[in-house]
């Protein structure tokens, strides 16, 4: 979520959100810190690396109203005072990147700076997986966390932090603990966290990210201040893919239109070969079309691995086709060329453009965004991914709708 070329973990990583930005740079500013801090929005759009840079402006030793670590006695000037600190050169509520606190921060190894995220696989195995990840995240200035669906926060880590709350910070005035999706932590976790997020002291702040606050208690939302992060939009994806990441033309476009509006989601395909999951999309059709519904059902029994393949990839080739239709659409009502995700194959979507109107495309997509809420439910991947094709190659098997939601949609 951030560029090689900058400090790492620094607010200048973070793109399209200068309204969370410009009110955690302000906060740190001015030194006036509340009990605790939600950051929440979609995932993927900055808010794990807000949190990081938060924390070290925070604890950064010279950023307006920073507690100053104790003075040694070799430091200590004729009557016992610390040297006052060279002034930062960073913008106002940004961690200088050259005292030592910074140096400990950027490398996440400060004693003052804690972690809570998820994790999945053994218990006996938990404190290596705790250090591989920390370790992962500060070799890869790209890095995005990536969760399965069992991965939570374990209580023997929040017990952990809760004990180590209990006494002094190590170095700085304050402590400073970074929850990362905290909406994968257990109801008697969230009710430990309770007392020490209401009663702190002066000497920790928490700093907590979600991307599903609906799933956190009322109890907690209620005593954090709580910052907005948005989606992102298109362009700023596709400007950070190939301005920082260094992508072509080709898979910027595919990135930046299979990502929803979260940059974590876009670099985190970027090994899932979307070039080719592109052209299975558009073959699949093509296949249905056909009226070999024998072959058309091989073809995704491959593709699917017979039930072994996950719904997130059955989710990016429905998205794959409704990109696809999104192209047709600029193409026939004379949208811009430029914009397509399909560029390198302008030609076809012009051909292609010339025998639909907007009123196939509406029904196409009715189907698929009616695929993409069925596969949050408990379906079968090969065989919704059959219907579907099997349904948009047919156009008597039509609605006249779009599909309700199966549940309310997220708040952020």
């Amino acid at each position: 979520m951030y560029a090689a070329t900058v400090s790492a973990h620094s607010f200048a990583d973070i793109v399209g959100q200068s309204e969370a930005v410009e009110f955690l740079q302000g906060v740190a500013a001015r030194g006036r810190y509340a009990n605790a801090y939600l950051l929440y929005g979609p995932p993927g759009v900055g808010k794990g690396t807000a949190a990081i840079a938060f924390a070290r402006a925070l604890l950064c030793e010279r950023v307006g109203g920073a507690f100053a670590p104790a003075a040694t006695s070799a430091q200590a000037g004729l009557f016992g005072d610390a040297p006052a600190p060279a002034p930062s050169r960073q913008p106002a509520g940004e961690a200088c990147g050259e005292c030592a606190a910074c140096t400990k921060t950027a490398e996440l190894q400060h004693p003052d700076l804690k972690f809570l995220f998820p994790v999945s696989g053994e218990e006996s195995k938990l404190d290596d997986t705790i250090i591989e990840t920390l370790a992962e995240w500060r070799a890869d200035p790209l890095f995005v966390f990536v969760y399965d669906k069992a991965a939570s926060i374990r209580l023997s880590m929040t017990r952990e932090l809760l004990r180590e709350m209990a006494f002094k910070p190590f170095e700085a005035g304050r402590r400073v603990v970074v929850v990362r999706d905290a909406d994968r932590m257990r109801e008697d976790q969230f009710s430990a966290m309770l007392k020490s997020i209401e009663e702190p002291g002066s000497s920790t702040v928490w700093v907590i990210t979600s991307s599903r606050p609906g799933r956190m208690p009322a109890t907690i939302r209620s005593r954090c201040q709580r910052v907005r992060f948005r989606p992102l939009d298109e362009a700023v994806i596709a400007s950070f893919l190939t301005d920082r990441v260094g992508l072509d033309r080709t898979m910027v476009a595919l990135l930046a239109g299979l990502s929803s509006g979260s940059l974590g989601r876009a670099l985190s395909l970027r090994e899932a070969n979307p070039e080719q999951a592109r052209e299975h999309a558009r073959g699949l059709l093509g296949r249905a079309r056909s009226g070999n519904y024998a072959e058309l059902w091989k073809e995704i029994q491959g593709l699917m691995a017979y039930g072994k393949v996950s719904r997130e990839t059955l989710r990016r080739l429905i998205e794959l086709q409704m990109l696809w239709l999104r192209d047709l659409l600029r193409a026939r009502y004379g949208g811009e060329t430029e914009r397509f995700v399909h560029a390198d194959r302008k030609a076809d979507v012009l051909r292609a453009a010339q025998s639909i109107d907007a009123t196939e495309i509406r029904r196409r997509l009715m189907i698929l965004e009616e695929a993409l809420r069925s596969i949050e439910g408990n379906v079968s991947p090969d065989l919704t991914l059959f219907s579907t094709q099997s349904r948009l190659a047919d156009p008597s098997r039509s609605r006249t709708e779009w599909p309700e939601p199966p549940s309310a949609p997220w708040r952020y």
